[in-house]
This record gives C-alpha cells, sequence and structure tokens, in this order.
C-alpha cells in the first residue's frame, strides 16, 4: 500500500474515532435535561395531586356546612311540627322533613366520596412524593456520572486530535485537501474500505477491472458513484 494511502486510513479511522466521541459528547447536555424534565414532571404531577386534594376538601366542607343548614332547619321544622292545628300542615312539613333528610343523606354520600377521594389522591401524594426523592437521586448520582464522562470524553478528544495532527504531514498537502473536501460533502467519511466488491460507504459494486486496480493500492481511487477515496484493507472479505 502506497504510504499515503495508509496514512489516510489511519486519518480516516482517526476522525471516526473522533466524530464518534464528539458525538457522545454533544449529547451529554441532552441527557442531563432528560433528567430534570422526568424530575419536572414529578413536581408538576405532586402540584397537580395538591389541587385537586384541595378541591377535594373544600367540596368536603361545602357538604358538611349544609348539612349544618340541613339540621338547624329540621330542628326548627321539627319543633314547628307540634304547634300545627291541621293533618294538611301536619302531612306538608312531614313531606319537608323528608326532603330535608333526603338531602341530608345526598350530602353525606357526596362527603363520603370526598373522603374516598381524598384518601386516593393522598396516596398519589406519597408515592409521587417519593418519585421526586427518587429522581432527584437520579440526578444527583446522573450529574456525578456526567462529569466523569465528560473528562474522560475530553482526554480522549485531546488524545485523538494529537494523533491527528501526528498523521496529517505524511498526507500530500494537495490530497488533503482533497479528503477535508470530501469529508465536509459526505458526513465526515472521505474514505471507504472495499469491501465485498463494494464501496464500504454507498456500497455501490465495483466492476472487476476497478476491483483489481483498487487490490494494488498503488494509486488513489475514487468511487464512481459517491466520490470518496476507496483502499483495499487486507483482510477484506472480496
Amino acid at each position: 500500500m502506497l504510504p499515503e494511502l495508509e496514512a489516510l486510513l489511519e486519518l480516516q479511522r482517526c476522525d471516526a474515532r473522533l466524530m464518534d466521541a464528539q458525538k457522545r459528547r454533544d449529547e451529554i447536555p441532552k441527557r442531563r435535561e432528560a433528567l430534570k424534565a422526568a424530575l419536572a414532571t414529578a413536581r408538576a404531577a405532586h402540584e397537580q395531586a395538591k389541587r385537586e386534594m384541595e378541591t377535594a376538601r373544600l367540596a368536603r366542607r361545602a357538604h358538611e356546612k349544609e348539612i349544618e343548614v340541613i339540621q338547624s332547619e329540621s330542628v326548627k321544622l321539627d319543633r314547628q311540627l307540634l304547634d300545627v292545628k291541621t293533618n294538611k300542615e301536619y302531612t306538608a312539613m312531614l313531606h319537608e322533613i323528608e326532603l330535608l333528610k333526603t338531602r341530608r343523606g345526598d350530602r353525606e354520600t357526596q362527603i363520603l366520596e370526598c373522603f374516598d377521594r381524598e384518601e386516593t389522591l393522598q396516596a398519589l401524594l406519597k408515592k409521587v412524593e417519593q418519585d421526586i426523592v427518587e429522581e432527584e437521586r437520579r440526578i444527583r448520582a446522573g450529574e456525578d456520572a456526567f462529569d466523569k464522562e465528560i473528562a474522560v470524553l475530553d482526554q480522549a478528544l485531546h488524545s485523538i486530535r494529537t494523533d491527528r495532527d501526528q498523521i496529517k504531514p505524511r498526507v500530500p498537502t494537495a490530497l488533503l485537501s482533497r479528503y477535508d473536501r470530501l469529508a465536509s460533502s459526505r458526513d465526515g467519511i472521505a474514505v471507504a474500505e472495499v469491501r465485498k466488491a463494494a464501496c464500504g460507504a454507498c456500497f455501490t459494486g465495483l466492476t472487476p477491472q476497478a476491483m483489481q486496480e483498487v487490490r494494488r493500492n498503488d494509486a488513489v481511487m475514487t468511487c464512481e458513484q459517491c466520490g470518496r477515496l476507496l483502499i483495499w484493507v487486507e483482510g477484506s472479505t472480496s
């Protein structure tokens, strides 16, 4: 293999590692935000449960106050019942008393429903509070892990860039410029290894003549489809 082809292959492999490390480094802020989003969701659920709990309590208290009013009216009617003169008035008053009892029964049922709702919401609040504690713990652990990962990736990026700087002088200036142009327009992949008689990047098959030429590795060959520089690596499946 020509020395410049060997250097190009090393440069491409180095850049592939560089892109991979940089991609992982760039994804960390998004992963941080995902952790924070989970905590925000738990806190929002807690606030919603608190509001619903307050609504249920207010509704129960309103029903309890109405029962107090009904009780007062019932006592008043019971007293008035003693002073009734006619059967018609007596019957009418009994009807009013029954209506009050029905109203009271309805309110007592609604109070029980409110108690059930409050009990359910209390359990939900407890669970959500536990979720918040867990999400806060995950954030603390995640932040520590992210800091360590960033340190490792930054060191890796520095090391890879150092290796890249040592490889570049081995590539002729014109060929290096061509490599850079291809890399910028081909998602960072300027050099493709030939695999299974095809370009390893766009998978376009090579003619038998092109395969013979590229296997010699004595000249810079390009893919007719994507324009990338082709290199045959010993051990590749033909």
